[in-house]
């Protein structure tokens, strides 16, 4: 099933449920060959309970191949909010197929973020993914990590961690984890955010990290050993655990452990 909403003079609103026929794959081709291209358009994709494509939707699709492509001349902001794993992957190597447009994936729950951004609303897509936060406790510098990160963002926290360890006089730190979609290609090519995180993390006695996907956790014990901090590892239901060995922890809906995050 689709639905197109337009919500703004250049934005429309693209809801995907359910399987894709070929009906839905014709109204689409209409909506994108009727295109106004004298200004930029912004789409923003839902996608929720994807059943999956109907074989001649997809014929239906590559038949009208060069509207399609067309329409991306008419494009400046795609959003596309899935929380299906395949979608995200798809709509990432996707975004990489598409010069001249600015391509984001975002969870469902943050929907309304990616909503504001095709909206112009904002120009950080992802700028609140991560931040601090207040666990009760004055000697345990905490964050909180939701979404995905790009290098302001990084950028950001590290010295915010760094100022309230230094106000705080402590050495432990902790971190809560709710989503982690990876981070922008900025942050990964950045070479002074790994130097700046390594030179504060050197500072903790204790770095406890709790939740995340599974294989995280063979990276937190190895983090742990290269370095003199003590780095613990701890299933969701261990969070109360962390908080009384006096280490650091991390929050996540996963159910399995998180490594370092930074």
């Amino acid at each position: 099933m689709l639905e197109i909403e337009q919500i703004a003079p250049t934005v429309n609103r693209i809801i995907v449920s359910q399987k894709l026929t070929e009906d839905d794959v014709r109204r689409f081709v209409a909506f994108a060959e009727g295109l106004d291209g004298a200004a930029k358009s912004n789409l923003l994709f839902e996608f929720a309970d994807i059943d999956g494509l109907d074989f001649s939707a997809v014929w239906q699709e590559m038949s009208h191949f060069g509207a399609l492509v067309k329409m991306l001349g008419k494009l400046d902001r795609i959003a596309i909010v899935a929380d299906e794993p395949w979608l995200r992957t798809a709509a990432r190597i996707g975004s990489a197929m598409l010069p001249g447009v600015t391509y984001e994936v975002f969870s469902c729950d943050k929907a309304e973020q990616a909503r504001d951004w095709v909206l112009g609303q904002t120009d950080r897509p992802h700028g609140d993914a991560v931040r601090m936060i207040d666990v009760g406790d004055p000697s345990i510098v905490a964050f909180e990590l939701d979404g995905r990160i790009d290098r302001q963002n990084a950028e950001e926290i590290i010295a915010q961690l760094k100022a309230a360890l230094d106000a705080r006089h402590t050495s432990r730190m902790m971190a809560r984890v709710k989503n982690w979609h990876g981070f922008d290609l900025a942050t990964l090519g950045s070479t002074s955010i790994p130097k700046a995180k390594a030179q504060f993390i050197k500072r903790l006695d204790r770095y406890a990290i709790v939740g995340g996907p599974d294989w995280l956790d063979n990276m937190a014990e190895l983090f742990g050993a290269l370095i003199d901090t003590e780095v613990k590892a701890f299933c969701l239901d261990e969070e109360d655990d962390a908080l009384v060995a006096e280490a650091v922890m991390i929050h996540s809906p996963y159910a399995g452990k998180l490594g370092d995050q930074f």
